[in-house]
């Protein structure tokens, strides 16, 4: 083969163009036009460019390509070379095959993120467990590792994408144990599995949240657990559609939430279950103990041969229209829910069906069934005190509803709502007025509670209704009796605050998600950080605890306040409180000054007092125009007599 053919062969070997090749050589593309065709002949220095270019020497440039020797006749392959070639062959599909769904898998979860992150959460839903996301990405990435180690053929990508999965893996799982650890959710179903109860907690803020549930993925916030759960939780189904959870506190008080799913009448309509279970219920089996449950006008009575207890009807706190938890002093002894095979009539009377009877408490408890033994009553002869109900209305409207049809709220208030006597429009104020309230309708026998307002920043609305996010610093603190010294744990919290103006007070309300408690506002600009509150912006309710049976060397909380004015304000003439835990010290016309009980100091060796300064008659009635003049503590055990300022 000629020089010309050998320079033209090659370079279409070599996948180049004309033009690429003379750059190679430093020549023109007509030169290498003219080598090609046979019109001129390269130098010496040029044959050795192109040489070196093809990878050859320059004898193999320029002389004719061998006559191609005959090749030997190979023998056809044996059965058994064909069927490893198959079955690598089918090895390599199955691996692609793997590959391809592991992408689809991949592609998937994606999509049930983004539709989850941009659609769901945007309606107050999230994934019914928090693990659940990082778990997903941890699938996502996985299945996207196997995918590509089989179908990028670059040995360099494969590498650099198994260093980047690693990497996500890594911090995908460090996510996946914070969620399981500090952010735990309970999930039980009942036995037929048409109901679900959902409880997250979070460890670190101690807060602890009833939600509904959807499609089996996805929960909502419905309530909010009053008392921070200390131990694991005791859930116990009492019917298809009644679930007692029952929990311990700080102070290892037990108490009690109930879901409850559906109704046993019209289910449009709200029913009073007490109302509802009026007359004389017996013990279904063999009634040896004599048990007997008996509703009346006066309220609910339980007798057997050695019990008789007697609830108000002020005692039973309703849990939907299913159940009832029976409290004394504010705690939970029994349960009582509807039998779901049981309906109501036309008086609104639960008929056909038990009434289910259960004893509160931690450790595993029977509950007891009962079946109606009297002749159904009148309804128009008995008739229960209202109790709160279960509106299906939303909160949010049945305050605007509450405020357009009785603006001095002198009537009966929403479930859940609060009225606040003040005429300030500080949302720091109304977010102290609104919590104390609260924590005063929850206070737990024995128990301290103090909060700090860390934050208050409203993110919606204007003073006449507006949205507030509060975030708290909690201190919990039992004194401690029989020897033992006062014990507590600190916490935060964070609240959102629906604020309702109208005459001469405020409506407001704890909102169990941001979404609810948005609804009819226009959000406002946020600014970067949010605004400081006052120092000492706080308040405590007290635990009413007894020092009776406390060790004997310890103060009350009287005795230290008496320590205290005896030797920092001996000049003041004092007016006491009947319990000795409030003294005012000044009133000056339209100004007051009070010394206050503020429970016990973190150390948990020191009582606490606040002295504040009021415009008005004492701290409560102030309108928010105070001014903290200072704390003072006073040792709790008689042996120490400093007094700390």
């Amino acid at each position: 083969m000629k020089l010309a053919e050998n320079i033209q062969r090659r370079r279409k070997a070599a996948g180049w163009t004309q033009e690429q090749l003379a750059q190679k050589c430093a020549v023109s593309r007509q030169a290498v036009s003219k080598w090609e065709a046979g019109q001129s002949v390269p130098s010496l220095d040029k044959l050795r460019q192109l040489a070196n270019s093809f990878g050859i020497s320059v004898d193999e440039l320029v002389q004719d390509d061998p006559e191609p020797e005959e090749t030997p006749q190979t023998e056809s392959p044996s059965l058994v070379e064909l069927d490893q070639v198959r079955q690598t062959r089918t090895r390599r599909h199955g691996w692609t095959a793997a590959a391809i769904v592991c992408l689809i898998a991949a592609v998937g979860i994606l999509a049930l993120q983004i539709v989850t992150y941009t659609i769901v959460r945007a309606r107050g839903w999230e994934y019914i467990a928090d693990w659940i996301s990082p778990l997903l990405n941890l699938m996502m990435v996985l299945a996207l590792t196997l995918s590509g180690s089989v179908l990028i053929r670059t040995p360099n990508w494969r590498k650099r994408g198994l260093g980047i999965a690693l990497v996500l893996m890594a911090g995908f799982g460090w996510q996946l144990q914070q969620a399981v650890q500090q952010r735990p959710t309970t999930i039980s179903f009942s036995a037929d599995g048409r109901h679900q109860v959902v409880i997250k907690q979070d460890k670190t803020t101690g807060k602890t949240v009833l939600c509904r549930s959807r499609y089996g993925l996805y929960r909502r916030e419905k309530d909010t657990f009053p008392y921070t759960v200390e131990r694991p939780m005791k859930l116990q189904w009492l019917a298809e559609d009644v679930c007692a959870i029952t929990y311990q506190t700080l102070d290892r008080s037990v108490h009690q939430m109930i879901a409850t799913f559906g109704d046993r009448g019209d289910p449009i309509s709200y029913h009073n279950m007490a109302s509802a279970i009026q007359g004389e219920w017996s013990l279904m089996e063999t009634n040896a103990a004599g048990w007997k449950i008996v509703v009346d006008r006066t309220g609910i009575h339980l007798e057997n041969g050695t019990l008789q207890e007697d609830y108000a009807y002020d005692d039973a706190v309703p849990f939907g229209t299913l159940a009832l938890a029976l409290c004394r002093d504010g705690l939970p002894q029994w349960t009582l829910a509807l039998s779901e095979e049981g309906t109501l009539n036309e008086q609104d009377l639960f008929i056909d069906g038990s009434l289910i009877l259960c004893p509160v408490a931690m450790k595993p408890t029977a509950p007891l069934n009962f079946v109606r033994t009297s002749a159904l009553p009148d309804a128009g002869l008995f008739q229960t005190p209202d109790l709160p109900e279960e509106d299906e209305t939303p909160l949010v409207e049945a305050m605007r509803q509450t405020i357009l049809a009785d603006p001095t709220l002198s009537q009966p208030l929403p479930n859940g709502a609060m009225k606040l006597d003040t005429a300030s429009t500080d949302p720091i104020w109304l977010s102290l007025l609104a919590l104390r309230q609260r924590d005063e309708g929850y206070r737990v026998n024995g128990v301290d509670i103090r909060v700090e307002l860390a934050s208050v920043q409203v993110l919606a609305g204007t003073d006449a209704d507006q949205l507030a996010e509060v975030k708290t610093n909690e201190w919990a603190v039992s004194p401690g009796n029989q020897g033992a010294g006062p014990s507590g744990e600190a916490f935060t919290m964070t609240y959102k605050l629906r604020l309702m103006r109208t005459e001469n007070a405020v409506l407001a309300a704890l909102m169990p998600s941001l979404e609810e408690g948005m609804s009819g506002l226009e959000p406002v600009e946020l600014e970067p950080e949010f605004p400081t509150v006052p120092e000492l912006a706080h308040y405590f309710v007290s635990g009413m605890y007894d020092t009776t049976y406390m060790y004997i060397n310890r103060r009350s909380p009287a005795q230290a306040m008496q320590i205290l004015l005896d030797e920092a304000f001996a000049q003041k003439e004092v007016v006491l409180s009947d319990d000795g835990q409030q003294a005012l010290l000044e009133s000056t016309g339209d100004q007051s000054l009070w010394l206050l009980y503020d429970g016990i100091a973190e150390d948990r060796l020191h009582y606490r007092f606040w002295l504040v300064r009021c415009e008005g008659p004492d701290w409560l009635h102030c309108d928010g125009q105070w001014q903290s003049e200072g704390e003072y503590t006073i040792p709790i055990r008689e042996a120490e007599d400093e007094v700390q300022s």
